[in-house]
């Protein structure tokens, strides 16, 4: 599994490379997801290669809440449409592979030995999001997202900021 996805994020990485990138942006962001109410922070490198088209690649790490952390890597094409010079919204859609880690848990005040489990788990995703542009270098980033999972699903919220070079 895990090799299939770095094969995927090399393709994707490749892919950007021979479309002759247009606009670079890498930033930091901050996400919520509604499954078991988990905030956590993540980066993403975006590379512009049309007119409107856009892939993102991203990893976020959710705080650890009832001894469930989450580390998950997304791939994603974006549609770009300009509402004007500082705005850009799109749709979005792509692939995620979550990285589940149970630690030992406590419920009720009974110790559960869970054996420090991790679970790889792949699905996709849809939704949109839209850009702010701050002069020339600087971007405020919002997006929603269904991403959908084999045993589960979510909606997440993303706010962050990036830098375009």
């Amino acid at each position: 599994m895990k090799k299939i996805l770095l094969i995927m994020m090399m393709a994707i990485t490749s892919m950007m490379a021979s479309a002759g990138v247009d606009e670079w942006s890498l930033g930091g962001q901050f996400v919520f997801g509604t499954e078991g109410s988990m905030p956590g922070v993540g980066l993403k490198f975006q590379g512009k290669y049309a007119d409107h088209w856009r892939t993102a690649v991203s990893g976020d790490y959710y705080f650890k809440k009832n001894g469930v952390t989450c580390f998950d890597l997304n791939a994603e094409q974006h549609y770009l449409i300009n509402l004007g010079e500082k705005v850009r919204v799109y749709p979005l859609a792509g692939i995620r592979a979550a990285f589940w880690h149970v630690d030992d848990i406590n419920v009720g005040g009974f110790h559960v030995d869970m054996k420090d489990d991790t679970e790889v788990k792949m699905g996709f995703n849809v939704g949109g999001g839209i850009d702010y542009l701050i002069g020339d270098h600087l971007m405020l980033n919002g997006e929603v997202k269904y991403e959908y999972l084999k045993h589960g699903d979510w909606v997440l919220f993303c706010l962050g900021v990036g830098y375009r070079f």
